[in-house]
């Protein structure tokens, strides 16, 4: 799961990543960072929601 903040920490949406690859997160991330609004996203697990890393705006 990618989900999408903003400066202010609110959660703008996210995108279910069902592709293991590399390149499908490269899309989401690239997806996710189009919104003006978009600070920062979180990759989370699906299965409990567990915060595993954060990718700020480049």
């Amino acid at each position: 799961m990618v989900r999408r903040y903003s400066a202010e920490g609110r959660i703008l949406g996210g995108r279910l990543v069902t592709e293991p690859s590399a390149a499908a997160f490269e899309r989401a991330f690239t997806e996710a960072f189009d919104g003006p609004d978009v600070a920062f996203v979180h990759v989370r697990a699906v299965e409990y929601g567990c915060f595993l890393y954060e990718v700020r705006r480049p």
